[in-house]
């Protein structure tokens, strides 16, 4: 996963995929559009509960051994049968270095 991503979703729209099965036990949380949410940031999650669907507000990445963020995690030969959750995304950036794009050291990827 990348380390910044974008989020232009309309919360009724999240709403319209999950119908009836979405619930927010922390409140409906405002979701204004945001072009760039970066480790650390609060964002918007969507975790499975034994009555549908939560949308909660979390820190996008968690604290790694040393301290620092982790956020790129490989999921090679791992399996993960609990505890997922949903990023709400509509794009994401990947950054490389300037020697591999001619112009830019960022791509922009779309969701949609």
């Amino acid at each position: 996963m990348c380390n910044d991503y974008r989020n232009n979703l309309d919360i009724t729209k999240i709403e319209e995929v999950f119908a009836e099965m979405l619930h927010y036990p922390e409140g409906r949380p405002n979701m204004e559009p945001r072009d760039d949410i970066r480790i650390t940031d609060r964002a918007p999650v969507i975790r499975a509960s034994a009555s549908g669907y939560e949308l909660v507000q979390r820190r996008w990445s968690w604290p790694g051994p040393g301290g620092k963020p982790v956020y790129n995690f490989r999921s090679d030969n791992r399996e993960f049968s609990s505890n997922r959750c949903l990023i709400v995304a509509d794009g994401f950036y990947e950054f490389t270095t300037p020697a591999i794009l001619s112009r830019d050291a960022s791509t922009n990827g779309s969701l949609r």
